[in-house]
């Protein structure tokens, strides 16, 4: 938990000029992993603008409770992301604003019942809207798919190559709300 309040930490004192910029959002998530199935979590996003047309994401989100994962330890997946947005124009004065885009990440995932997987980067493309609820807060829906698989773990000290085996690519959903600075 430590290591996880100090990557958001981290993030929040990098992304200053972002915060200054547009904002920050906090969301409920669900992703939907190839080989352990769905889990849920929530997760923190900084947006900051670069025009009228673009924008940045940097977000930390972090996923538990896989349907199909039976160790007595939770297992969590913990992906630190930066994506590039495209808004999609759709009129000055509508309450709705539309973006799509992608970027990459790294995802840290903990031990696990004695089973340390290992961390690696991951590839994700988004689509989403915002609906305004006034000028400084909005709510947001955005579906995802990441692109991430781990090659390696370490158990009882011993590493085992699992050649690209595990599949944590899937779909995955975010809801939350926005807020404006």
């Amino acid at each position: 938990m430590r290591k996880l309040f100090l990557v958001l930490l981290s993030l929040a004192v990098m992304t200053g000029v972002a915060l200054a910029d547009n904002g920050l959002g906090i969301f409920g998530t669900y992703w939907d992993t190839e080989d352990l199935g769905g889990g849920f979590g929530g997760g923190i996003k900084f947006r900051g603008n670069l025009g009228d047309l673009f924008g940045v994401d940097l977000r930390a989100s972090c996923v538990t409770q896989l349907d199909d994962w039976e160790g007595d330890d939770d297992l969590y997946l913990i992906p630190l992301e930066a994506l590039l947005l495209f808004r999609i124009p759709l009129g000055e004065y509508s309450p709705v604003k539309a973006y799509v885009g992608g970027g990459g990440g790294y995802v840290i995932v903990p031990e696990a019942d004695d089973i340390d997987f290992d961390d690696d980067f991951c590839f994700i493309g988004v689509g989403g809207i915002e609906f305004a609820l006034n000028e400084n807060v909005s709510l947001f829906a955005e579906a995802m798919y990441r692109f991430f698989e781990v090659d390696g773990m370490e158990i009882d000290g011993e590493n085992i190559d699992l050649k690209g085996e595990l599949e944590f690519t899937g779909f995955g959903v975010n809801a939350g709300l926005f807020f404006r600075f």
